[in-house]
């Protein structure tokens, strides 16, 4: 008969290459002083804690994506009237040009893409400037920042406008 060494240093005794207690029908396991994992949640306080952090970390991953939300279009949970209008201008002057390709009014305005929307209320609410509108534009939609269709863009007057702002050198190219 072989003996194996575990991990512990145990001597496992071996017969056929099979350590003894672990053929079927043997009862050895308890024997040998090694009691079978017990299922019981009040006999092991680790499986207890395991099973409380699944609901902890839901709670907190809910909590980050609620805040993420928030945070990503702040303007987009309250009613703007004139950017509405802004909105309905653009459709009407530049609504069949593209943006690289996608076309402004169905694809852009009418279309699920928030980032479009919510690019062009910050540009709206002044919170970047034409050029940075442009370029971020541009960029996403892997278009020219002087197109057609952004400078039609820039071309509508957004509100509290004395007169419509000129466009930026850069883009008169």
């Amino acid at each position: 008969m072989k003996t194996l060494v575990s991990c512990r240093a145990d001597r496992i005794p071996v017969s056929g290459g099979i350590p003894s207690g672990s053929q079927p029908g043997s009862a050895q396991g308890a024997a040998d002083g090694m009691a079978p994992a017990s299922p019981n949640p009040a006999v092991s306080p680790r499986w207890r804690r395991q099973s409380h952090r699944p609901a902890t970390f839901r709670r907190t991953l809910a909590l980050l994506l609620v805040a993420a939300a928030t945070a990503c279009a702040p303007d987009a949970w309250r009613p703007d009237s004139r950017y509405d209008a802004f909105l309905d201008q653009v459709q009407d002057r530049c609504g069949n040009l593209e943006v690289g390709d996608r076309r402004i009014g169905a694809d852009l305005i009418q279309g699920p893409d928030s980032y479009f929307l919510d690019l062009t209320s910050r540009y709206f609410h002044r919170q970047i400037s034409p050029a940075n509108y442009a370029n971020a534009l541009a960029g996403t939609f892997a278009s020219d920042p002087g197109s057609a269709a952004i400078r039609c863009i820039l071309a509508v007057p957004r509100s509290n406008d004395p007169m419509p702002m000129p466009m930026p050198p850069a883009l008169l190219q």
